[in-house]
């Protein structure tokens, strides 16, 4: 049976709308992205990313959601991308083109010195990061699938190398309506992420909320700077929620082992937290400028 990705081909050369596709970047189980050019302008490249019509996951039309909603309210787009463009080939699949960035965090972990980045720039990182958790959830949405693969940093060519973006929102939710109410969870939810970095609520299948982003974003943030995490060899969902509940309830050095002593504490903070209460974004904030000054003292010793 054809995969989404087969069905979803577009040659070099070949035409999208107004866009000119130039080579292949990569693709996934979702669909395919493409380095264009606009047709006739040959100054500035762009990402096109392509979804079949007939997927019915149809994960494009929430990414469109939340880009749209962004460039709606200028005020957030500081760790987002332009859409640039949208459009559909009827009967065969859905596009959007959107800023091209540089390299994810996966990538840079992967290529750095032990796996990890350095103390001083996974702080940094971790700041960047959060406030793209803070700017999307202030737009209403949750984004559900935070982890090293969907943040990157921008381009050399840019000058943009120590600026953070949030990609990939397939697998937002928008939990707040247009009036500013919030919508009240459902009785069951399916596992929405990566297991890796779900948070907890997603192993008991219960809806998550703002702090479950946040705890996905702590995961990601310990690996950045440890190197791992703990249940990296473990596959079963069963057994990585086990052992994160174990890590948060029994055992949090086993999780935050090589980490500022300041990551310890924002569980807590989050554990705080009810369904429908606001992160207190600000104390998160100011464990890592703890951890910042910290880290500096240190090195200047």
């Amino acid at each position: 049976m054809a995969t989404i990705c087969e069905l979803v081909q577009l040659p070099v050369g070949s035409e999208c709308g107004r866009w000119t596709i130039l080579k292949k970047l990569g693709e996934g189980a979702f669909g395919a992205v493409y380095l264009v050019k606009e047709k006739g302008k040959n100054d500035v490249e762009y990402a096109l990313k392509v979804e079949a019509e007939a997927d019915p996951l149809g994960l494009l039309k929430m990414e469109v959601a939340v880009l749209l909603e962004v460039k709606k309210q200028k005020i957030v787009r500081r760790h987002f991308l332009e859409l640039a463009d949208k459009g559909n080939l009827p009967g065969k699949f859905n596009y959007m083109v959107m800023t091209l960035v540089g390299k994810s965090f996966q990538d840079l972990r992967k290529s750095a010195q032990y796996n990890k980045f350095s103390m001083g720039t996974a702080i940094s990182v971790a700041r960047q990061s959060l406030e793209a958790v803070e700017d999307l959830h202030n737009i209403g949405f949750l984004h559900r699938d935070i982890k090293p693969g969907n943040y990157t940093i921008g381009r050399k060519e840019m000058h943009e190398l120590r600026k953070v973006y949030m990609l990939d929102f397939g697998m937002a939710r928008k939990f707040a309506r247009e009036d500013g109410t919030l919508r009240n969870p459902r009785a069951r939810a399916g596992f929405r992420g990566t297991v890796k970095y779900a948070p907890l609520a997603c192993h008991i299948q219960r809806e998550q909320c703002r702090k479950d982003d946040i705890e996905s974003w702590l995961y990601m943030m310990v690996e950045m700077t440890s190197g791992r995490l703990p249940w990296r060899n473990l596959t079963e969902p069963n057994d990585v929620g086990a052992f994160k509940k174990e890590c948060k309830t029994l055992r949090p050095r086993c999780l935050f082992g090589g980490c500022p002593r300041e990551y310890l504490e924002i569980f807590p903070i989050l554990d705080k937290g009810k369904f429908f209460d606001a992160p207190e974004y600000t104390a998160i904030y100011e464990l890592l400028e703890r951890a910042m000054v910290s880290t500096n003292r240190r090195v200047s010793l």
